[in-house]
């Protein structure tokens, strides 16, 4: 491959076949007297960065939110996201690697607290297809296998801290949210929601103010049902996302209220890939759920990418421009249902765009 100097000093490149090594350093040494050359070399092959894991193509999600574009700049390796949920099947095959010893809060009904294995199983399996969303293995070595995560190089911490009906209590909530700011999450993923509860935002308000971790919680799903608040969602110190469809429109399900920033893939209860979300589930499978528990962690996913490519931002640095990148979606402008839009991780982890509205 020759590359010269065009009209306007615009470089250009042209292919020059050879059938040796001796004809194409004869070539290289032609072009090289030709003053107008910048460079001669091998062309070299090139690919998408595209997964090639076998039910890629059922990941739906993937190619509404643009996250394999993000990869060309980082696949979010160094960056930890903390699972605060039910708990992640730590031995799943396609979360090899990927998933760190947690911890476990858990109280009964009485008060009494509960002992488990750090968090590293799922005895319900919400937490697993949270965590499968953000970081399943992609191209599994040897022979890729299953689905791939949104930011594939991000370890999960994961915290229990619902039981296997999907319960829990906000103090076990915001022990968890403290204990994984304490243990280098830089992001904190909230699938869940309930009452208003000061334990829990004062540890939400600990672990970004004070160690500076990214906190993305659930919007709520009482769309059909009065969109009652949910919180965490709705304090103002997270990022608070609703789900949109494989259409892109706005789930019907999920929660329109003021506090909503940020919008991201969530589906559509069903049995069918097209519609709803496909990740983990413990043992070692892969199931389908809907809910804006599932688009929580694309956000999440995506505040690591950009936390690693802009590795000085702070969590409001992040949530800015993350809104900032955003594709609006309609009605016009911040709206009750998507917030400022739906995601766009391969513009956010790109140069900081400096103009627009920013988080507080």
């Amino acid at each position: 491959m020759t590359v010269e100097q065009g009209p306007g000093g615009a470089p250009e490149a042209s292919q020059t076949p050879v059938s040796s090594p001796d004809e194409a350093g004869a070539v290289a040494e032609q072009k090289a007297s030709d003053g107008d050359v910048v460079a001669v070399e091998v062309d070299k092959p090139v690919h998408s960065d595209t997964a090639t894991d076998p039910r890629r193509n059922e990941q739906w999600a993937l190619d509404r939110v643009n996250f394999e574009g993000a990869w060309l700049t980082t696949n979010g390796t160094g960056e930890t996201v903390a699972v605060v949920d039910t708990g992640v099947q730590q031995s799943h095959v396609d979360l090899s690697g990927q998933v760190q010893n947690g911890q476990y809060f858990l109280h009964d009904p009485n008060g009494n607290a509960l002992e488990g294995p750090g968090g590293t199983t799922d005895d319900n399996s919400h937490g697993t297809h949270v965590a499968g969303i953000i970081a399943a293995v992609a191209d599994n070595a040897p022979v890729p296998l299953g689905i791939a995560g949104a930011a594939p190089g991000v370890k999960i911490l994961p915290v229990k801290v619902l039981d296997s009906n999907g319960n829990g209590f906000a103090s076990d909530v915001a022990n968890g949210i403290t204990w994984a700011a304490n243990h280098n999450a830089n992001v904190i993923n909230l699938s869940l929601g309930g009452g208003p509860s000061s334990a829990e935002q004062t540890a939400i308000q600990y672990a970004r103010n004070t160690k500076g971790v990214v906190v993305v919680a659930a919007a709520g799903n009482d769309g059909q049902n009065g969109n009652t608040v949910s919180y965490p969602g709705n304090f103002p110190e997270v990022i608070a996302v609703g789900a949109t469809t494989s259409s892109n429109a706005v789930a019907y399900y999920s929660t329109s209220c003021p506090y909503v920033d940020l919008a991201a893939p969530g589906g559509e209860p069903s049995g069918n890939s097209s519609v709803s979300v496909l990740s983990t589930v413990p043992p070692d499978t892969y199931g389908l759920k809907a809910g804006t528990s599932m688009a929580t962690p694309y956000v999440a996913a995506a505040a690591a990418l950009v936390h690693k490519a802009h590795a000085t931002y702070t969590p409001v640095q992040v949530c800015t421009q993350l809104i900032r990148t955003a594709l609006d979606l309609a009605p016009a402008g911040k709206d009750n249902s998507s917030g400022y839009g739906l995601i766009r991780p391969d513009l956010a982890v790109d140069v900081e765009d400096t103009s627009g509205p920013s988080c507080s």
